[in-house]
């Protein structure tokens, strides 16, 4: 039996004062559909992790979750 790939959920994240910080998930069933999501991510909103869910090649459940990290760059000096 092949791998195969239910679904997946890129996570998108926002920190905003008044609320903290605010997760939106937005779901995918394809790589030209996660691929289309991230383009779309722009300020504020930040890539946070996507998760796959799946089953191997044995039929198990399985599930990856990729994980990113971001930090802000500013050219004025401290």
């Amino acid at each position: 039996m092949p791998s195969t790939i239910l679904e997946g959920q890129i996570i998108l994240r926002q920190w905003d004062r008044a609320s903290g910080l605010i997760e939106q998930p937005q779901t995918f069933s394809t790589l030209g559909e996660l691929y289309a999501l991230c383009l779309k991510a722009t300020d504020p909103h930040l890539i946070d992790r996507i998760i796959i869910s799946g089953h191997d090649d044995t039929g198990q459940p399985r599930v990856l979750t990729f994980v990113f990290q971001s930090i802000t760059v500013s050219s004025k000096k401290a």
